[in-house]
């Protein structure tokens, strides 16, 4: 049996870092495979059946993915993003395809924003801000790490209606 790499979204959401994989603008695809080894799926968003050559133009934009969890990159060298929109595992928690994601319950999809800052001031994670964003519909709230938790309502003229998780991000500065 295949021992899959363990990531831990608690410690990505405290300092950035997804195993022994820590996201900076200047990498490659190589780098992240030499870290968390082979990806699921790896595509160019506009041409999937082009594949990927490392060190060739041609190849980006580049998806590379594991599971629900992307990272995308604008160039050879340029990490643009890591994020995950989309939570196919097990109680609406993001799937890691061949890395074993823990501490999933921080990050599920539907997790009312209150419930989330509530678990993050129970486990010690830092939260600098939180804000809206395209009010009234969503907010984000931003880790010491710089992780951005996105969350939005269904409908905010609801007056039940609570700002749930819909998405999570590192991006380069």
């Amino acid at each position: 049996m295949m021992m899959r790499t363990g990531i831990s979204l608690l410690g990505f959401l405290r300092d950035g870092s997804l195993g022994a994989f820590i996201p900076r603008k200047h990498c490659s695809p190589v780098d992240v495979f030499a870290c968390l080894g082979s990806a699921d799926e790896v595509y160019m968003p506009d041409d999937l059946d082009l594949p990927y050559q490392p060190g060739s133009a041609a190849c980006f934009p580049l998806v590379v993915a594991y599971g629900d969890l992307e990272f995308h990159f604008a160039g050879e060298k340029e990490l643009a993003t890591v994020f995950v929109d989309t939570f196919s595992g097990v109680a609406q928690q993001a799937d890691g395809g061949p890395l074993l994601l823990q501490d999933r319950k921080f990050l599920r999809q539907g997790l009312p924003l209150s419930e989330f800052l509530k678990m993050a001031r129970q486990a010690g994670l830092e939260i600098t801000d939180v804000r809206e964003h395209a009010p009234p519909y969503a907010m984000i709230a931003t880790t010491a790490a710089g992780i951005e938790v996105g969350f939005e309502h269904d409908d905010p003229e609801l007056p039940d209606s609570q700002a749930t998780l819909r998405w999570f991000c590192w991006m380069h500065a």
